[in-house]
């Protein structure tokens, strides 16, 4: 008779705990149905802490916690303009007024062309205009400016990949937004 009490009540608690997390996860399951296999939001089970995983273009970031979750995030595939490859993530917080960010990811084509000169080529190409500064962010080399013609005084964030074959582009009207999801990314 213990027995079976005890696995009833191991039963009610496996499916306590199964709806919880089910609740618990029903924000992130709903964004990610518009995006594909590879790139996912998720959402830890305690602490409401969010990240986004792309395994696509390789890399994951934690998102702002002061955006308390998601409330958009959209990918572009790969797209090819002015012979850059491309492809992308937009996404918007649900609270704080500086609440968007854009990641995207170039493929380069020259494998040994240093950041900088690469970011000088790429704001001739598309006409965009900004003073361009080095920086480093927890030992991250990274190139910013903020572009002021067309796309309203939102910064920009360059980083490269460890293999120098990519370039990621961190996008958005918070320089301190920014900073936080290179810091807290694995790029």
């Amino acid at each position: 008779m213990k027995i079976k009490i005890g696995i009833l009540i191991f039963i009610l608690v496996l499916a306590g705990s199964g709806f919880f997390y089910w609740q618990s996860q029903k924000d992130v399951r709903e964004l990610n149905k518009t995006l594909p296999k590879g790139v996912r939001v998720v959402k830890s089970l305690f602490g409401n802490e969010y990240k986004v995983v792309n395994k696509i273009d390789g890399y994951e970031f934690k998102v702002p916690k002061e955006w308390r979750g998601v409330e958009k995030i959209e990918y572009t595939a790969e797209w090819t303009e002015k012979g850059y490859v491309g492809k992308g993530i937009g996404m918007t917080g649900r609270e704080e007024t500086e609440k968007s960010i854009g990641v995207d990811y170039y493929k380069i084509e020259e494998k040994n062309i240093d950041l900088e000169t690469w970011v000088k080529k790429f704001f001739d190409s598309f006409g965009l205009v900004g003073e361009l500064n080095e920086d480093s962010i927890n030992r991250i080399e990274v190139v910013k400016t903020q572009e002021i013609v067309h796309m309203g005084g939102d910064y920009i964030y360059f980083l490269g990949s460890k293999n120098n074959l990519i370039i990621y582009a961190i996008s958005g009207n918070s320089e301190k937004l920014i900073r936080e999801i290179i810091t807290n990314g694995k790029w």
